[in-house]
């Protein structure tokens, strides 16, 4: 019975590093890449194309992202293999740290980008290219999840950019909280806390790597 607990937090683990490993490196092309490109560009702004003083912003704080979720996914792989190899206590609480310090990093960074969002105007063309996008549709191509898209959809279907990092910055707070949980608590007999911080780091990650899909595809026409 013990060890048909742990199954489900096994699946999702192993999910989320595939995830992870198929994106490394490569994280800021797929996760809310191309938002930028719904703001007017300041006058002697930087970056090439779209890819605007906006747009750089989201990628620093992809960069952080990502590393924190790195070492939380260690941090689960430490979890799971606690019955087997034992609970390392100084190693763990060095990575719920460092995964703290780039998650606390990443929610910096969205604050930034959620505050030059709300100053900057938008790109009245990328915004009735987002308004009449044929979501459904795309949806059923692309077979993604019907939840996570549903939520990106009612966002950006009424052009609202600035509310699609405004939510990203939510779940990041949200990880960063259960993280602080987490270090103070440090109860490992206590699973939940490791399904819910492994669940919405996935649901994040999907939901860049859907607003990215989206704007490429709303690029190429």
């Amino acid at each position: 019975m013990k060890q048909s607990s742990k199954h489900p937090l096994f699946t999702v683990s192993i999910v989320c590093i595939i995830l992870l490993l198929s994106s490394n490196n490569l994280f800021s092309y797929i996760s809310c890449n191309g938002s930028g490109s719904g703001y007017e560009a300041p006058p002697g702004g930087k970056g090439v194309g779209f890819q605007n003083e906006i747009e750089s912003i989201i990628i620093e704080g992809s960069g952080y992202y990502l590393q924190g979720n790195s070492y939380i996914q260690t941090l689960l792989n430490r979890i799971e293999l606690q019955d087997i190899n034992g609970i390392d206590y100084p190693g763990i609480q060095e990575l719920i740290k460092k995964a703290l310090e780039n998650i606390t990093n990443a929610r910096l960074i969205y604050e930034k980008l959620v505050n030059k969002a709300e100053a900057t105007p938008y790109n009245q063309v990328v915004i009735e290219k987002l308004k009449s996008f044929d979501y459904e549709t795309f949806r059923q191509d692309k077979r993604l999840n019907d939840v996570v898209f549903k939520k990106l959809e009612g966002y950006l279907s009424v052009g609202d950019i600035t509310g699609t990092f405004r939510h990203v910055l939510f779940v990041i707070k949200e990880i960063e909280k259960l993280l602080i949980s987490i270090q103070t608590g440090m109860d490992f007999s206590r699973i939940e806390p490791f399904w819910k911080i492994n669940e919405m780091c996935a649901e994040l990650s999907l939901f860049g790597s859907y607003t990215a899909r989206i704007f490429q595809s709303i690029q190429q026409k």
